[in-house]
């Protein structure tokens, strides 16, 4: 499990997302490349401040969930992105192929940080949540778009490339928002409720 879980890791999905924000700015468009930027940095922003927040606040609020999976909502905009991105090149029968892989991945990375005990699955479902919106944000613009042909081989070369180069490599970046949370709480008194 822990072999798919580092698929989902911000090792491997911040040099994916770059390679994918560049191969869409090079090939489709720069309109399009800042419509995935937006959504993966809303993703990456949004998971933070709610990481934050629970760890910082946790022993107070009581709450079942105590800091929201990364990898769970990091994945499911990558990875759902990619998808949408190749599916889009694709003719009709290979697109549901390519959603049923990108859906095994993310299944596969949120289920494995269960399983390993990293994160509950409330942690894990929010985590989910969290990544759906700043896809459905890319989606919602991105199918809208006009954009050009980006070459399928090229795509899958490069994205197996990242996938073989980085998996296994791992950021502490836990480490740190929990270190920032823990400060973050003993600065200021904002998670005591009414």
């Amino acid at each position: 499990m822990q072999s798919i879980s580092e698929f989902g890791d911000s090792a491997v999905l911040l040099p994916l997302s770059i390679v994918l924000i560049a191969l869409v700015w090079r090939f489709q468009s720069r309109t399009a490349a800042g419509v995935l930027t937006v959504a993966l940095a809303l993703c990456v922003l949004l998971t933070l401040l709610l990481k934050v927040g629970f760890i910082a606040c946790h022993p107070v609020w009581h709450t079942a969930v105590v800091s929201p999976s990364g990898h769970a909502s990091f994945s499911i905009a990558v990875y759902g992105a990619l998808a949408l991105i190749a599916a889009r090149q694709a003719p009709s029968w290979q697109q549901p192929p390519i959603f049923l892989v990108c859906l095994t991945i993310v299944g596969g990375i949120a289920a494995s940080r269960v399983v390993l005990g990293a994160h509950s699955v409330a942690e894990v479902t929010l985590g989910l949540l969290v990544g759906a919106v700043a896809l459905g944000l890319f989606a919602s613009r991105y199918l809208r778009l006009r954009v050009s042909s980006l070459n399928p081989a090229l795509l899958l070369v490069l994205v197996i490339g990242v996938l073989l180069v980085f998996h296994g490599a791992q950021l502490p970046v836990e480490e740190w928002i929990r270190a920032f949370a823990h400060a973050t709480r003993t600065v200021s008194g904002a998670c005591v409720l009414g």
